[in-house]
C-alpha cells in the first residue's frame, strides 16, 4: 500500500496526532467513567450489579466489532471507517450524558463502544498505510503517548467533574472535541478509498462469522453478570452459557473454512501469538476487575468522594506508563516470557496482599497495591505485545494486531463480569435491587467480597503466568513460514 505514503512531514505530524487522539479518547473513556460509577449508581439509585453494565456494554460492544471493523477498514478503507468512528463516539457521547435512566445510558454507551472499536480497529493500520517506514516508531511512540495519557488522565478527571461539575459533564466533554477531531481527520487523511478494476469481485463478507462471535461474547459475559441474581442453577443461565459456547466452537470452525475469514484462526498456531494472546486476555481481566470494582471499596467502605478516588487511581496509572517505557527496552536484553511471568508472579503477590489487608481502617494497603500493580502491568504489558506480534510474518501483522487487540478488550470485558460477580455474591440476594439496600450490608461482609474479588484476580495472574511462559518465540518468524505441529 505504498501508494498511500505521505511525503509532506507537516501532514504526517498531523496524521499521527489525529491517530493518537484516537487512542486517547477510547483509552480515556474506559477510565473517567470507573471513578464516577458508584455516583452514577447513586443517582439512578442502582446496585453494582446494574452499574456494571455502564462499563459492559462500552467494552462489549468494542471487543465484539473489532474484527468486523478492521475488515471493513481493509475493503473500504481507512479514512471513512476513522471519521465515522470519531462521529458515532461524539453521538454516543452526548446521549449518554442526557440519559434518563441507566439502562438508556447502557444504550448510549454502546454507540460510543461503535465508536470507539472504529477508531481503534484501523488507527495501527494507518499509521503502516500513511507513514513511511524509516518513521512509523516515531508515530508507534506517539500514538502509544496518546493512550497512556488517556490512562493516566482518565481517573483523576473523571473524580474532578464528578466531584465539581456533574457527571453527566464526563461524556458532554467528548462532544466538542470528538467534533474537532472529525474536521481534522477529514482535512488531513489521504482518500484511501479501495477501487477496484471493472469485474473484480471481493468475496462475500464474513457476516455469519460476525454474528456468531457477535452474540457468543453477549451471551457469555450476560450470564456471567446476571448469574448470581437469577441463579447459577436458572435455565436461562446455563443455557446462555451452552449456547455460548456452541457459537464459539461454530465461529472457530466456520473461520477455518471461510474465503475470506473474519479471524484468520492460524495465527493461534505461532506459540508466541496463541499463548501469549490467552496471556493478556488473563492479565487485562484482573486488571480491569479491579478498575472496576475498587472505586466502589473506596465509597462503600472509607467514604471517599469522586475526586479523592481519581486521586488515589492515579498512583497505578502513572507508575504503569514509566514502568512500560522501561520495560519495553528491558525486554530486548533479557527476553520478553521473563518479564511477562515476572510482571504476573508481582501482580498475584499484590492482590494476595491487599486481600489481607482490606479490612485496616487505613487507605494505605489500596494505595501500596495500586502502585504495586502498575509496576506489575507495566512490566508485562509491553513485553507481551513484542511477544505475540514478534513472530508474526509481516503480511499478517495488521490482522494479529486487531486480534490481539480484541482479546486484551475480552480480557476487559470478563475482568468486571467476573469481580462483579464475585463480589456480589457475598451480598444476599433480596439486596441487589438498589444501592441503598447494598449500603445497609454490614461492613464485613463487603469487605469479605472485596477480599474474594482480589484473590479471584491473583488466580487470573496465575493462569497467565502458565501461558505466558508456554507462548515461547517461534524460531519461523524470520522467514514468515507459518509453523507446522504449533497449535492450541
Amino acid at each position: 500500500m505504498t501508494d498511500f505514503i505521505v511525503q509532506d512531514s507537516r501532514r504526517q505530524l498531523w496524521i499521527v496526532i489525529s491517530v493518537a487522539f484516537a487512542a486517547f479518547m477510547a483509552a480515556l473513556d474506559t477510565y473517567i467513567v470507573n471513578v464516577a460509577l458508584p455516583t452514577i449508581a447513586s443517582d439512578f439509585n442502582a446496585s453494582p450489579t446494574d452499574a456494571a453494565l455502564i462499563t459492559l456494554s462500552y467494552l462489549l460492544v468494542i471487543t465484539s466489532t473489532l474484527l468486523i471493523f478492521g475488515k471493513i477498514g481493509e475493503r473500504t478503507g481507512f479514512k471513512v471507517v476513522f471519521v465515522a468512528g470519531f462521529a458515532l463516539f461524539a453521538i454516543g457521547s452526548f446521549l449518554s450524558g442526557l440519559a434518563p435512566t441507566l439502562y438508556l445510558l447502557s444504550g448510549a454507551r454502546c454507540i460510543q463502544g461503535f465508536g470507539a472499536a472504529m477508531l481503534y480497529a484501523v488507527g495501527m493500520a494507518m499509521i503502516i498505510r500513511y507513514i513511511p517506514p524509516g518513521k512509523r516508531g516515531w508515530a508507534f511512540g506517539i500514538t502509544s503517548t496518546g493512550a497512556g495519557m488517556g490512562v493516566i488522565i482518565g481517573a483523576p478527571m473523571g473524580g474532578f467533574i464528578t466531584q465539581y461539575l456533574d457527571w453527566h459533564w464526563i461524556f458532554w466533554f467528548n462532544v466538542p472535541v470528538g467534533i474537532l477531531a472529525v474536521i481534522v481527520a477529514l482535512k488531513v487523511m489521504p482518500d484511501d478509498r479501495v477501487r477496484r478494476k471493472k469485474g473484480v469481485k471481493l468475496p462475500p463478507f464474513d457476516i455469519a462469522g460476525a454474528l456468531m462471535s457477535f452474540f457468543a461474547l453477549a451471551l457469555l459475559v450476560g450470564a456471567i453478570n446476571r448469574g448470581q441474581q437469577f441463579g447459577w442453577d436458572h435455565w436461562g443461565i446455563w443455557g446462555s452459557f451452552t449456547l455460548s459456547a456452541i457459537l464459539f466452537i461454530a465461529f472457530v470452525l466456520w473461520e477455518k473454512r471461510c474465503r475470506d475469514p473474519l479471524l484468520d484462526m492460524s495465527l493461534f498456531k505461532f506459540a508466541s501469538f496463541g499463548f501469549g494472546s490467552f496471556a493478556a486476555l488473563a492479565a487485562w481481566s484482573m486488571y480491569s476487575g479491579g478498575n472496576f470494582l475498587f472505586p466502589f471499596y473506596l465509597t462503600m467502605i472509607h467514604g471517599l468522594s469522586s475526586s479523592m478516588i481519581g486521586s488515589i487511581f492515579l498512583i497505578s496509572s502513572v507508575v504503569y506508563i514509566a514502568t512500560s517505557l522501561y520495560m519495553g527496552r528491558l525486554s530486548d536484553r533479557i527476553g520478553r516470557r521473563v518479564l511477562c511471568c515476572a510482571g504476573m508472579v508481582s501482580a498475584a503477590a499484590g492482590l494476595v496482599f491487599l486481600a489481607f489487608t482490606m479490612g485496616l481502617p487505613s487507605l494505605i494497603p489500596m494505595m501500596v497495591y495500586l502502585a504495586w500493580v502498575g509496576v506489575s502491568m507495566g512490566t508485562f504489558v509491553s513485553p507481551n505485545n513484542s511477544l505475540m506480534l514478534g513472530s508474526i510474518p509481516a503480511d499478517n501483522q495488521g490482522e494479529a494486531s486487531a486480534a490481539s487487540r480484541a482479546m486484551q478488550n475480552l480480557g476487559m470485558v470478563l475482568g468486571v463480569a467476573i469481580f462483579e460477580t464475585v463480589f456480589s455474591a457475598f451480598i444476599p440476594s433480596a439486596d441487589l435491587g438498589s444501592e441503598q439496600a447494598v449500603a445497609g450490608v454490614p461492613t464485613n461482609v463487603l469487605v469479605m467480597g472485596f477480599s474474594a474479588a482480589c484473590l479471584v484476580g491473583a488466580a487470573m495472574c496465575v493462569a497467565s503466568l502458565i501461558l505466558s511462559w508456554l507462548a515461547r518465540e517461534d524460531s519461523t518468524a524470520a522467514t514468515g513460514e507459518r509453523p507446522e505441529s504449533i497449535a492450541l
